[in-house]
């Protein structure tokens, strides 16, 4: 009965590392998002500490893996991955508009190449009788 009790704790504690981790992972990819953005990291670390509701030294601590920031509190926790979620579903909307102009282009460009491959086509025919009638001229 007691390894059973150990071995559930031992896998709850692993759970918890791993959402705790988990956690980290996100938080330090906001933090890098919010440099790229203000092109100063300790202004990303004030800027994702307001939108999760904590300190600005908090964030550099678990980001850091410091042990004074060990833990995250369960709201700290779900504005993370909150702000987190809104981060890729912003990623994703970006990538998609980028997709549609990409596709736009494509078109443009297949419209423009397929008039000028009609062109190409029809001036290759052309030459080639041209060079079939000087040659049956020649044969003759």
């Amino acid at each position: 009965m007691l390894a059973k009790i150990a071995r559930k704790r031992t896998t709850d504690m692993n759970v918890a590392a791993d959402v705790l981790d988990t956690t980290r992972a996100m938080t330090a990819e906001l933090v890098r998002r919010a440099e790229r953005e203000t092109g100063s990291r300790m202004s990303a670390y004030e800027r994702v500490a307001t939108t999760v509701g904590v300190s600005a030294s908090w964030v550099r601590k678990f980001v850091a893996g410091d042990p004074a920031a060990k833990r995250v509190s369960f709201v700290a926790g779900l504005a993370i991955v909150n702000q987190y979620r809104r981060l890729c579903e912003r990623i994703e909307a970006e990538a998609e508009v980028e997709r549609q102009r990409a596709e736009a282009l494509m078109e443009q460009m297949n419209a423009a190449t397929s008039g000028a491959l009609d062109v190409v086509a029809m001036v290759s025919t052309a030459e080639a009788r041209g060079a079939d009638d000087a040659e049956r001229r020649e044969g003759s």
